[in-house]
């Protein structure tokens, strides 16, 4: 921010053309993608009578003798506009712009449709307004802002030049609105549950806490929707799902952040085997809408790799994943057997449970491993509380988890409608914590939503989906912050441009806009 800026509002002030004065709305007629879809038919060199109205932000400006080239940027990609010599000249206003915009301003653009002669479909500009100011120098490069910190301090700026970034985040929401119409085409209701909850639960977290004043009253951030999302199952709503934002004060890494986005569904009258088909027709049509193809390429190790989302998908036992990566037998075997071979291959566990220390093996050696989508199912009754009973096996549950390019992409299975069984693992959770401390991942017990369920709760399959892993995987992004449009940071000193030109406070002040419409 300089008196170079300082001189040009003054000057854009002096000629009528002040933006914060003049500029309240824009007619946009056609975005970059429709431009280019509809006249990229022309002939190299021709000219239309056809007059669009273009806007967005300026990332190249080129002076050539008589003919100025900017590169405009909207959401959908680049509009090139020509301001030609024969059209400007003799025109105050827009010689005056011709001479001022620059690199980050944000225009709107009269015109006519043409080609130029090296092949580009193009507004020849009849008429500019200028919107809005860049005051700060943005960094325009191909791949963005280098610094990892100003990456996410700035994160508007990331996203605006980071085209990856900026894709993702687009494509995510593209992926939600797939998944919402699969979901609704089958009947499924979106609800919203409660963020605040007097007792946390549906996932094995640590909670956010917080206090409501006027009931002067301890609540926790939701964790997950499930047990609200399974209560409105007792209420008869048989189909249910949201998309949530949920919370856990948790860890802070490339596959961790403490809010984040999932997808959780409820269908009564059914189980981990419709639940497993339900995630692959979500998962792999939404990609298949989105990208064009089941098949989609992505950069991993500094390679371009494949994930293929074609169904059906691999599915394998999780002790039988354990025995294939450590070429020996694990099942039957006791705890402390278990342990043993955690030790040795220098894992530590704190939790005591047969199923944690499986799970934590299964974490180090099988997880890495793992590319294409892959169903890794029957988990140990000790870690799975909410989850009912492999009609195989006692010590089993029917349970399953996606995993995608190493990551945990989905957690389902057939739910347990037991009330008098729930009440029973919640009470074994809550002698866990009692015997090792905060520490131990334990549902906490929870006597409404068994009080829920005592009302009769019919055979149910639930699935979550994290969709920010999702699009992390689909993206080929190093760390779900990527997918996340805005992150927490270290608070920081900044001087603003009301800090440096007070003068422009008095002027802003005193102004009187013109006449309202």
């Amino acid at each position: 921010m300089g008196f170079e800026l300082k001189s040009k509002i003054w000057e854009l002030v002096r000629a009528g053309l002040d933006p914060y004065v003049v500029a309240y709305s824009f007619p946009v007629t056609i975005v970059s993608e429709e431009l280019k879809s509809k006249y990229g038919g022309l002939n190299p060199g021709e000219e239309t009578g056809d007059r669009v109205s273009v806007a967005g932000r300026v990332w190249h400006v080129r002076r050539h003798g008589g003919i100025t080239f900017l590169d405009l940027y909207d959401q959908t990609g680049k509009i090139q506009v020509i301001l030609r010599r024969d059209i400007v000249r003799g025109n105050s206003k827009l010689e005056l712009l011709s001479k001022l915009i620059d690199k980050g301003d944000i225009i709107g653009v009269k015109g006519r449709v043409v080609k130029t002669k090296t092949g580009e479909v193009s507004v020849l500009a009849e008429d500019v307004e200028l919107l809005a100011i860049a005051w700060r120098q943005i960094p325009f490069h191909e791949f963005g802002l280098k610094d990892p910190e100003q990456r996410y301090k700035e994160r508007y700026l990331d996203i605006m030049l980071n085209s990856k970034v900026r894709k993702a985040i687009i494509n995510l929401y593209k992926i939600e609105m797939e998944m919402r119409k699969i979901l609704d085409e089958k009947g499924f209701i979106e609800v919203h549950t409660p963020k605040l909850q007097p007792i946390y639960g549906g996932a094995l977290a640590k909670p956010f806490t917080t206090t409501v004043n006027a009931l002067e009253r301890t609540v926790y951030l939701s964790i997950a929707p499930e047990t609200y999302l399974k209560r409105l199952v007792v209420a008869g709503l048989s189909k249910v799902y949201e998309i949530a934002v949920c919370f856990r004060n948790e860890d802070i890494d490339a596959t961790h952040y403490p809010e984040f986005v999932q997808l959780e569904a409820y269908q009564a009258y059914a189980d981990w085997n419709d639940m497993m088909g339900l995630t692959e027709e979500l998962v792999s049509e939404s990609i298949k809408r989105v990208y064009g193809d089941y098949k989609v390429e992505v950069e991993a190790g500094g390679e371009t790799k494949v994930l293929d989302f074609t169904r059906p998908w691999r599915r394998v036992l999780l002790e039988d994943s354990i025995e294939e990566a450590l070429k020996t037998k694990i099942k039957g075997k006791s705890r402390e057997e278990l342990l043993e071979i955690a030790g040795s291959l220098e894992i530590e566990v704190k939790d005591p449970r047969r199923g944690k220390i499986l799970e934590k093996i299964f974490e180090r050696l099988v997880v890495p491993n793992i590319w294409n989508p892959t169903f890794v199912t029957l988990f140990p009754r000790d870690i799975s509380p909410l989850a009912r009973t492999y009609r195989g096996n006692p010590e089993y549950v029917e349970r399953f988890e996606l995993y995608i390019a190493g990551l945990e992409i989905a957690n389902g299975y057939s739910e347990l409608n037991n009330p008098i069984l729930q009440y029973y693992f919640f009470e074994e959770e809550e002698k866990l914590r009692k015997l090792i401390g905060q520490e131990v991942e334990a549902h906490p017990m929870d006597k409404d939503y068994i009080r829920a369920i005592e009302y009769g709760m019919p055979p149910t399959g639930g699935v979550g989906i994290g969709l920010y892993r999702l699009m992390m995987v689909v993206g080929g992004l190093p760390s779900i912050k990527d997918v996340i449009p805005f992150t927490i940071t270290a608070p920081e000193n900044i001087k603003v441009l009301g800090e440096e030109f007070r003068d422009l406070i008095d002027y802003y002040l005193s102004v009187k806009p013109g006449p309202g419409v």
